[in-house]
């Protein structure tokens, strides 16, 4: 009887051999709770109770990529693996195998069932966004203040220089006053004015001689 056992288990991992897979091992959340972006996790990868001491592997199963990788302890068939939790606003899968000898042999096994991790956005975050938004604005509104004042002050300049150049053409233009004379009505005598006559004809004159003046009257 116990012959025809030890021949069952035999062919049983002939049949596990050729094969070339082990059964698949069970991936479990061992974090209980919300987990946010940043967090530690933590995973176990089970394999069956009949294959002890194994090495075992935590994959991304969207990529491909080896997180880690671990060795059972002595007659244990699942390890824990911890791991940072995402920094991207997604749901992560993850899945786990294992390497076991059967006899002398090495096998791999299949993958596990597939882990899906959802990552919550922690509050710091929205207030760091929120901080970093309100300081953008203010930075947008001072730069377009300062804009502001600075295109007045460029006009008021023009403006100023406007001015200026009016002045200077109306001074060009005005008589020069060097040309009147001015007739002071106080004084005994007359003030000439200048091109008051043409400079080609001389003053007119007055011929007519005054008599004296006498107090005698004529016989």
């Amino acid at each position: 009887m116990e012959l025809l056992i030890s021949l069952g288990l035999i062919v049983m991992e002939l049949l596990v051999v050729t094969s070339g897979n082990l059964p698949p091992p069970q991936l479990s959340l061992m974090t209980s709770g919300t987990i946010y972006m940043g967090d530690k996790l933590e995973l176990q990868c089970t394999a069956p109770t009949n294959y002890p001491e194994g090495t075992f592997y935590l994959f991304l199963n969207n990529t491909g990529q080896c997180l880690e990788k671990k060795e059972a302890p002595e007659t244990k068939n699942a390890v824990k693996f911890t791991i940072t939790s995402s920094y991207t606003m997604k749901t992560m899968q993850y899945v786990c195998n294992y390497k076991s000898y059967v006899g002398n042999e090495l096998q791999l096994s299949e993958a596990s069932n597939i882990l899906y991790v959802t990552f919550k956005v922690p509050v710091w975050v929205f207030i760091l966004v929120g901080l970093v938004g309100l300081l953008i604005l203010v930075a947008a509104v001072l730069v377009t203040l300062c804009l502001v004042r600075r295109n007045k002050k460029k006009k008021r300049e023009q403006r100023d220089k406007e001015s200026i150049w009016i002045a200077q053409d109306m001074t060009k233009d005005w008589p020069d006053g060097s040309h009147n004379m001015v007739y002071d009505s106080n004084s005994h005598s007359r003030t000439e004015i200048s091109n008051t006559y043409p400079s080609n004809m001389d003053p007119p004159t007055d011929d007519r001689s005054v008599s004296p003046f006498s107090t005698f009257r004529a016989p």
